[in-house]
């Protein structure tokens, strides 16, 4: 999958740290959560349901729609506190029902809908990144 990249988050990250209040990295962090929230919007709208129950590797039975409903985003920070990455997943139970649906098998298409998912909200979600760090810039300064 394609890596996106921003401008200008170098010279945006130092002024930042010339704040000396990155709180940690939690504004970086939330700022990629809420850049990556748009797609996960997105994904479970767009998430394909069956019409049958059906068990999971472990044999839990489960309602249509399962896989949709565990889809998560999951954030991490590098230990400098300046670089923080997004991943949307489902919990590991659903795992085996999105890779199906998403690169399909021998006997059933691919219906790839995370990645559309991704590809149709990156706008918004620059927008959503670049918003959150701005309030967190403003945040920061007014502490100052």
């Amino acid at each position: 999958m394609k890596r996106s990249t921003l401008e200008g988050v170098a010279a945006l990250t130092q002024q930042l740290n010339a704040l000396t209040v990155l709180e940690e990295g939690r504004a970086l962090k939330g700022a990629v959560r809420a850049g990556m929230k748009p797609a996960l919007l997105q994904a479970q709208m767009t998430a394909p349901v069956g019409s049958m129950p059906h068990r999971l590797k472990n044999g839990l039975l489960v309602a249509p729609g399962y896989a949709r409903s565990t889809l998560r985003i999951v954030t991490t920070i590098n230990s400098a506190k300046n670089i923080a990455s997004a991943i949307m997943s489902t919990r590991a139970l659903a795992y085996y029902e999105a890779v199906f649906q998403e690169i399909g098998t021998w006997k059933m298409p691919a219906h790839p809908w995370l990645r559309r998912a991704l590809l149709d909200t990156r706008d918004a979600g620059e927008t959503a990144f670049k918003e959150s760090i701005g309030r967190a810039v403003a945040r920061a300064a007014a502490k100052r």
